[in-house]
C-alpha cells in the first residue's frame, strides 16, 4: 500500500513540476515498478533519471552533432579540433533497460548472443594468452592485462564505459539488436535468488552457485595488491553467501570458465594470469553484501550528494589511494560491492582482474555507467568532462594526473582512444541513454 502510495505522490509532484503529464516512458516504468520491490529511495533515483533523460532529449532535438549539443548546453568553446562525431539524434538514441523489463523474447536473444561470443576465435594466440578461447575470453583477457591501469584511477569510468559498448557492439554483430541491459542491485539485495537475473529461469543469466557445504561462516576479504596487505587474520569480515560452487541452473550453467580467478580475497595475484584454468562458472550471492553497499539509498545518495567528480567516484568505487577517503562505503563503493553481492568468496565476479568471465559483469558496469551517466546529465554544463585521479591504481607507483588527451587501451578489441572522446553517451562513437 505505501509502495503505490509513493508511486502516485512522485507522478502528481511531476505534473506540478513540469506543468504536464509525465513521458509514457516515465508512465510505464511507474506501472513497472508499483509490482516491484523499490522504495522510495528508488523512486527517488528513477526521477533523478527521468530528469537526465529530459535534458538529453533537449540536446540531441536540436539536430547538431551530438558531441557540440552536449558543449553547447554550457560553453561555446572547447576544442574545435575533434573529428568524426557521431550525429545523435532522437531516432538514433539507444535506450537501454534494466534486465528485468526486457521482453522473454529480447532476453533469448540476448542470451543467445553471448553463447556466440563463446564460439567465435579468441582475439589472442596460444602463446599470447592460453586462457583465452574465445572472443568472450578475449573480453577478460584484455580486462586482465589492463586491471591496474583502469581502477581507482583517473579513467575507472571512461575506459569500462567503452568496454562496455565494445561488448554491446560485439553481442550486436552475433544478432542481438537491441542495447545492453543493466542491472539494477537495489531491486535484488534481500532476496536474489527470486531475481529475473538469477533464478536460473531459461530466460535469466542463470543461477546462483551450488550451496557448499562444511564452509566456514565468514570469510575475510582483503584489498587486492600493490596495496599494502594488512596483517594476518586482519581485514573486512563478511558471512560466506548463500552458493558458492557451480552456476546450477539456467543459462550458463554449462558455460565453462577459462580464465581466473587470478585473486579473491586479497593476497597474491596469480604468478600467470592469462593460463588456462578451465573451471565451471562460479557464484556466491550474498545478501548481506548486498544489503550493506547496493541498496537503492547508496547509489541515489551517490548522484544527489555529489557536486563534483571527486565525491561521486570516491561514492561510487572507493577511494583507493587518491587522497579523498572521507566518503561512507570505502574501500569499495557501490562498484566493488556489485562485485562481491554476487561473487562472494568464491565467485568469478569478485575477481579483480578475471570478473568479465561472468556474463553479469557487462550489467553490473552497464549500471555502473547508468548511474554516471545520469549524473552527468544533470549538469552536463559541468560535468561532462570532469575525472580525476591519477594513471596507476590507487597511485601506486605514485604517477602524474591525467588528461583528456591520454589514450585508453583495449588490446585487440579496439585501437587506442582519447579519454575525451567517451566522455558523453551522446557524443563519440555513442548514442544511448537509460530507463
Amino acid at each position: 500500500m505505501m509502495q503505490r502510495f509513493l508511486v502516485c505522490i512522485i507522478a502528481l509532484w511531476n505534473v506540478l513540476s513540469f506543468g504536464a503529464i509525465a513521458s509514457p516512458a516515465w508512465n510505464r516504468r511507474l506501472a513497472e515498478i508499483d509490482k516491484s520491490p523499490v522504495d522510495d529511495e528508488g523512486l527517488r533515483l528513477l526521477k533523478l533519471q527521468e530528469e537526465a533523460l529530459r535534458n538529453v532529449n533537449e540536446a540531441i532535438g536540436r539536430g547538431h552533432h551530438s558531441h557540440h549539443d552536449e558543449k553547447d548546453m554550457y560553453e561555446a568553446g572547447g576544442d574545435h579540433e575533434r573529428k568524426k562525431w557521431s550525429t545523435c539524434t532522437k531516432e538514433k538514441l539507444r535506450i537501454r533497460k534494466e534486465w528485468r523489463f526486457l521482453s522473454k523474447k529480447d532476453r533469448e536473444n540476448y542470451i543467445n548472443a553471448v553463447y556466440c561470443l563463446k564460439l567465435k576465435p579468441s582475439l589472442y594466440t596460444e602463446q599470447e594468452a592460453p586462457g583465452s578461447k574465445s572472443l568472450f575470453d578475449s573480453f577478460t583477457a584484455v580486462h586482465i592485462n589492463q586491471t591496474l591501469l583502469v581502477h581507482g584511477n583517473f579513467n575507472f569510468l571512461a575506459w569500462h564505459r567503452y568496454f562496455v559498448w565494445l561488448y554491446e557492439e560485439a553481442l550486436r554483430d552475433c544478432g542481438y539488436k537491441g542495447p545492453i541491459p543493466y542491472w539494477e542491485w537495489g531491486y535484488d539485495v534481500y532476496d536474489p535468488h527470486k531475481s529475473p537475473l538469477f533464478d536460473g529461469s531459461p530466460h535469466s543469466l542463470g543461477s546462483d552457485g551450488a550451496p557448499l557445504p562444511n564452509r566456514e561462516p565468514t570469510y575475510l576479504q582483503g584489498p587486492p595488491p600493490p596495496i599494502p596487505q594488512p596483517p594476518p587474520g586482519k581485514g573486512m569480515r563478511f558471512s560466506v553467501g548463500l552458493g558458492g560452487g557451480c552456476v546450477m541452473s539456467g543459462p550458463f550453467a554449462e558455460m565453462p570458465a577459462n580464465l581466473g580467478p587470478v585473486i579473491l580475497g586479497g593476497g597474491e595475484v596469480e604468478s600467470n594470469p592469462l593460463r588456462h584454468k578451465p573451471s565451471c562458472l562460479k557464484r556466491d550471492l550474498s545478501p548481506e553484501i548486498g544489503q550493506k553497499y547496493n541498496s537503492f539509498n547508496w547509489s541515489t545518495w551517490s548522484i544527489e550528494e555529489s557536486v563534483d567528480i571527486v565525491g561521486f567516484q570516491s561514492r561510487l568505487s572507493g577511494d583507493q589511494g587518491q587522497g579523498h577517503g572521507d566518503y561512507p562505503l570505502n574501500f569499495w563503493g557501490v562498484h566493488g560491492g556489485g562485485h562481491t553481492f554476487l561473487g562472494g568468496e568464491t565467485g568469478h565476479h569478485s575477481d579483480f582482474y578475471a570478473s568479465p568471465q561472468d556474463p553479469a559483469f557487462f550489467l553490473h558496469h552497464a549500471q555502473i555507467d547508468r548511474l554516471w551517466s545520469i549524473w552527468q546529465w544533470l549538469d552536463i554544463k559541468e560535468r561532462r568532462d570532469q575525472f580525476y585521479g591519477t594513471l596507476t591504481f590507487a597511485n601506486i607507483p605514485p604517477s602524474r594526473n591525467g588528461t583528456l588527451d591520454d589514450l585508453l587501451e583495449f588490446g585487440r578489441l579496439a585501437p587506442p582512444i582519447p579519454l575525451r572522446e567517451v566522455m558523453g553517451t551522446t557524443g563519440g562513437p555513442f548514442c544511448y541513454f537509460y530507463e
